[in-house]
């Protein structure tokens, strides 16, 4: 090798290191972005539920405990179907009996005495301070909220 082409091939390598190191970092999740992300698990949680919610009543006539989407395996230890596998911490949670279905988050589940309607609540339990919550009905809409006094 010549000279120039080993001078060449060292400038190469030093110019993709040096690249390399100067690329920016990427920056870690802000508290923002981890509230964001909790609120959005939560939705998405609500909206799953609501789906099991309208494909049971369809199927037996009435609305469904959590003892009922447990035992009827829409909510696992494997996960969900009633969430797409675009959103992973949803369908592939691991479900358990309650109240706090999913790490996290409490569940409060109620069905009338006829089964012809249901309020659920999923709480965050992991912020005392303002008690972030989903609610939702048979309606399938679904609210999100605080505490009144919460300054957040």
């Amino acid at each position: 090798m010549t000279r120039s082409t080993v001078s060449s091939l060292i400038l190469f390598v030093a110019l993709l290191f040096g690249a390399h190191v100067a690329e920016p970092q990427k920056n870690s999740p802000t508290a923002a972005d981890r509230e964001r992300q909790r609120q959005s698990l939560a939705i998405d949680l609500a909206r799953a539920i609501n789906s099991a919610e309208a494909a049971f009543k369809q199927h037996h006539g009435t609305f469904a405990t959590w003892d009922d989407l447990i035992s009827n395996g829409d909510f696992t230890d494997h996960g969900t179907k009633w969430a797409p596998d675009s959103i992973p911490v949803v369908s592939h949670a691991l479900y358990g009996p309650g109240p706090e279905i999913v790490p996290g988050w409490k569940l409060r589940l109620f069905v009338t005495k006829n089964g012809a309607a249901y309020d659920l609540l999923l709480e965050d339990v992991n912020d005392p301070k303002c008690g972030y919550a989903v609610s939702s009905d048979e309606r399938g809409l679904i609210r999100q909220g605080k505490f009144i006094d919460c300054a957040c």
